[in-house]
């Protein structure tokens, strides 16, 4: 397990690279998958370290279970498999 100093150096850095991104390049480095990666591992150590809830993290702002259980839920229609039976 990494520790929370470990964890909250990797977020400053990752947020002082994407925010010198998004600040100063262009659009199509903004929206590069790596950026974009980045991003949402910051959100998620944002969540670890405590700063955002858990009702935050998984609503449509971050995680957005909802949305992840209506896909599931066509998958299960359109194939016959069940989530519940997924390991």
């Amino acid at each position: 397990m990494r520790s929370e100093q470990e964890i909250r150096i990797l977020k400053e850095q990752l947020e002082k690279l994407t925010g010198f991104i998004g600040e100063h390049g262009t659009g199509s480095e903004l929206h590069s998958k790596d950026v974009q990666f980045a991003c949402n591992t910051s959100d998620a150590l944002h969540w670890v370290l405590g700063e955002i809830s858990t009702e935050s993290f998984t609503s449509v702002a971050y995680a957005s279970l909802e949305r992840l259980k209506h896909i599931a839920r066509a998958i299960e229609i359109k194939t016959g498999k069940k989530l519940a039976d997924y390991e």
